[in-house]
């Protein structure tokens, strides 16, 4: 095995522990979404949805990452 095949498997690696990283940041904000709405999927939906309306072209997470703090204390 030469030095390209081996770079070429750590960036594999590299990319496939981003993506776990990437999915379970994911799972994490839509659980703490679902906690700050106590469990209202409708509610969360429509925050999100009315995001996605006022805000286009963002990412999921900046989605999440958006309501979220808007529903915190103090915003």
């Amino acid at each position: 095995m030469n030095q390209q095949d081996v770079k070429g498997i750590w960036n594999q690696i590299i990319n496939n522990y981003q993506i776990l990283t990437d999915d379970n940041l994911q799972a994490h904000l839509k659980h703490q979404l679902g906690t700050l709405v106590q469990g209202n999927v409708a509610k969360a939906n429509r925050l999100l949805s009315r995001e996605q309306r006022l805000h286009p072209n963002h990412t999921e997470q900046w989605y999440l990452e958006k309501v979220i703090n808007d529903l915190q204390p103090g915003h």
